[in-house]
């Protein structure tokens, strides 16, 4: 049995049902916290940053084009910079609590 099983097994036996708020976070972060260093080394190369900004404006682009059909249905109360912020601020909700950091959000949905 490998290393990985039998650590997995003796996580499962410990733990509860129901934990706290933040409780599992707290843990994923513990884990994970040796790795940081070497995480962000891996990103900072030039293929890494081009899949991010090629992403940013993936989410960006949709949000200005919906944003300006949004202005026209309602009349201009709601629109581009507003469809640019409440995309970015519903992005980072869903990234910090679904454990997917990488969901691409768009103004229609996941």
């Amino acid at each position: 049995m490998s290393a990985a099983v039998a650590e997995e097994e003796e996580d499962n036996g410990s733990d509860t049902l129901f934990e706290g708020i933040g409780v599992g976070i707290k843990r994923d972060y513990k884990k994970r916290l040796p790795f940081f260093k070497s995480d962000i080394q891996d990103g900072l190369n030039t293929q890494c940053l081009a899949a991010t900004l090629f992403l940013f404006f993936a989410c960006l682009a949709p949000a200005v084009g919906f944003g300006a059909l949004f202005s026209v249905a309602t009349n201009h109360a709601i629109g581009t910079m507003e469809m640019v912020s409440s995309t970015a601020a519903c992005g980072m909700i869903y990234s910090l609590t679904s454990a997917q950091p990488l969901t691409i959000i768009g103004s229609t949905g996941p």
